[in-house]
């Protein structure tokens, strides 16, 4: 009977960390992540394994990767072909057109806002989002459209925005809609010293309100191993922002 009663108990007490590890990770903050020029979901899962966020956040966030709906440019670089031969490479425009006034457009940008907001309706709600180098562009972009009344009005107001060697948007429609406001939503901006883009970086923190807050490493344009950058930081940070209840973009 005694040992019946302790079996009993032991397969209980399973259960219940088995609701509450589940619990736990319900509570998780939920990340649309968006990938590089060349690059891919996958690929980006990949990145984030490989420099450990998987490993260091995985208890705080859920990293939902999706890919780019154009295929990039052949050939594609010899670093990305080398780590990556068999993922898919992917763009999230199809082409960038300079017109004769000087302007720039990113053909193919209205069906890329829209796989991103098919995917908060049939894999959503999100917290957040989490965009590298191409796909922090439009991560800015997709919530600046959001806090525009533009996009996403069905779901809550982004709680955070995490952006890994990224920059502004040099599309027309895009800087005339980005120099209207300042993001309110809490953003952190990644960039490595040796990024040749990094003034990109620069200018996508001007974008933003007073709630970002700035990363560097010491490498170039990636996605930064843990070990690089201040992840105690970034958790105090993940904690604080999924906390908020989100701008209210009652000033609009």
């Amino acid at each position: 009977m005694r040992r019946f009663v302790r079996a009993s108990t032991h397969r209980a007490v399973r259960v219940l960390a088995s609701k509450a590890t589940n619990k736990d990770m319900s509570k998780r903050i939920r990340l649309l992540c968006l990938h590089g020029y060349e690059n891919s979901g996958p690929i980006l899962k990949k990145q984030l394994e490989w420099a450990g966020w998987c490993e260091q956040f995985g208890d705080l966030c859920e990293f939902e990767c999706i890919s780019a709906p154009f295929p990039a440019q052949d050939p594609v670089s010899p670093i990305v072909a080398r780590y990556f031969p068999e993922d898919p490479k992917c763009s999230w425009f199809q082409k960038i057109h300079n017109d004769a006034s000087g302007g720039v457009t990113y053909r193919g940008k209205e069906k890329s806002i829209e796989l991103i907001s098919n995917t908060f309706r049939d894999k959503g709600p999100f917290d957040g989002l989490l965009g590298f180098s191409q796909g922090a562009a439009v991560s800015l972009v997709v919530a600046a459209m959001q806090q525009d009344g533009r996009l996403l009005q069905n779901f809550d107001p982004l709680k955070l925005c995490i952006f890994i060697a990224g920059f502004r948007s040099r599309d027309k429609d895009h800087i005339a809609m980005l120099d209207k406001f300042k993001l309110d939503c809490p953003t952190l901006h990644i960039w490595g010293e040796k990024d040749q883009l990094k003034q990109g970086c620069e200018a996508a923190v001007d974008c933003c309100s007073s709630r970002a807050i700035v990363e560097r490493h010491p490498a170039g344009h990636k996605v930064p191993n843990v070990s690089t950058i201040d992840s105690q930081r970034i958790r105090s940070w993940l904690e604080a922002s999924s906390r908020s209840t989100g701008p209210s973009f009652s000033h609009l």
